[in-house]
């Protein structure tokens, strides 16, 4: 636990004075910290610290705290527009209430040497019920901050797919995979509380609640490991393109049931993409296209959706990559790298153009170029 509680500390620190992501990267230490903190409570017992009278009822509600700065986290991460300001207050009060009620107990008994008569008053001012309203409230906050990072993260990749094209646009498969691992942490809280609650386990053995710490431990520093290796993602001011249209409408309108209208928009569509190659513009977006074709944003979304079914992304890429394989063949164009094809055709990343060309093709452009040879 120490040694979790010191790398989580370190990395806190780097966390902070990292150049990457400075609008962000706060929340994560500040995260990392509170965890950091709440690790120091299995110690005061390991260590009988809380046999002493100085650290008897050391103030710590910091449970309160890790969830809801996770989700900022995550929220400042995928809205270019976020800013912490007053109204994000009210994800701590329940944090700030309980940490205020802990210091209240802590100092009004600090100078009381007796344990025996410490407890006495303590209990006098509730203490126990408190911490067991703290431990359901953490379960609690922790599920509810989970459910609500899930969502916030689908509405992004939906938001993205219908109106990015831009291959380097973050798409932050790695924060799926922490919120997998937050989704273990909490349901491994909430059935530690429950075992607690209804089969009185924590009288029989406190092995579970050493194995969540040590489990927590390192989570919290493979979370904080990750967030620290992230490229910078602060978005440029061209690219803040607010998310509209987040939740994709459901249509079901078959091509054969295309209006006119439907029609003439795909035809646009059609030309935009063939005769005028707008997907070899590395950056373009939705907004950019209803400019051009001079059409609702909307309805071009529904109708690349109905007709094509397809997302705005993966329609671009798939002609990006179309564009690649006929370079490759050309002869014209062997003297060029495969990543110099790939620029020439609209991609800007070099990792997702490998990925996305052997999604669409089933090889890597190395393995296509030399068949086609």
């Amino acid at each position: 636990m120490l040694i979790g509680i010191t790398q989580g500390v370190v990395m806190s620190v780097l966390l902070f004075r990292s150049k990457n992501n400075k609008r962000n990267n706060p929340f994560l230490a500040l995260g990392i910290l509170a965890f950091s903190w709440v690790s120091t409570k299995p110690l005061l017992h390991t260590l009988h610290l809380w046999d002493t009278p100085f650290f008897r009822y050391f103030p710590n509600g910091a449970d309160l705290a890790i969830a809801p700065l996770l989700y900022l986290y995550l929220v400042s991460l995928i809205d270019a527009e976020f800013r912490f300001s007053r109204k994000h207050i009210i994800h701590f009060i329940p944090f700030i209430v309980l940490q205020g009620y802990l210091m209240f107990i802590y100092f009004s008994l600090v100078g009381t040497s007796d344990l025996v008569m410490k407890d006495q008053l303590a209990n006098s001012l509730y203490f126990n019920p408190v911490k067991d309203i703290e431990s359901h409230g953490a379960a609690l906050s922790s599920v509810i901050y989970i459910l609500l990072s899930f969502r916030k993260f689908k509405e992004y990749r939906e938001w993205l797919s219908n109106t990015i094209s831009d291959s380097s646009f973050p798409e932050f498969k790695w924060i799926k995979q922490l919120l997998l691992l937050c989704l273990v942490v909490g349901g491994f809280l909430v059935f530690n509380y429950s075992a607690d609650l209804l089969f009185n386990l924590n009288k029989v053995t406190g092995l579970h609640w050493t194995i969540f710490s040590l489990f927590g431990a390192f989570s919290i520093y493979y979370m904080g490991v990750a967030g620290y290796k992230q490229p910078n993602y602060e978005l440029e001011p061209q690219q803040e393109i607010a998310m509209t249209s987040v939740k994709e409408e459901k249509t079901t309108i078959a091509v054969a049931e295309l209006s006119e209208r439907d029609t003439q928009i795909v035809k646009a569509i059609n030309d935009a993409l063939k005769k005028d190659k707008v997907f070899l513009n590395p950056t373009l977006n939705i907004q950019e296209l209803s400019r051009k074709l001079s059409l609702p944003q909307q309805e071009i979304s529904q109708v690349i959706n109905a007709h094509f079914h397809k997302k705005f992304r993966d329609l671009i890429n798939e002609y990006r990559v179309e564009e690649v394989k006929k370079m490759l063949h050309s002869e014209k164009m062997s003297h060029m790298s495969i990543l110099g094809v790939a620029l020439e055709c609209g991609f800007n990343s070099e990792a997702t153009f490998y990925r996305i060309f052997k999604k669409n093709t089933g090889l890597s452009p190395k393995e296509y170029r030399r068949q086609s040879a």
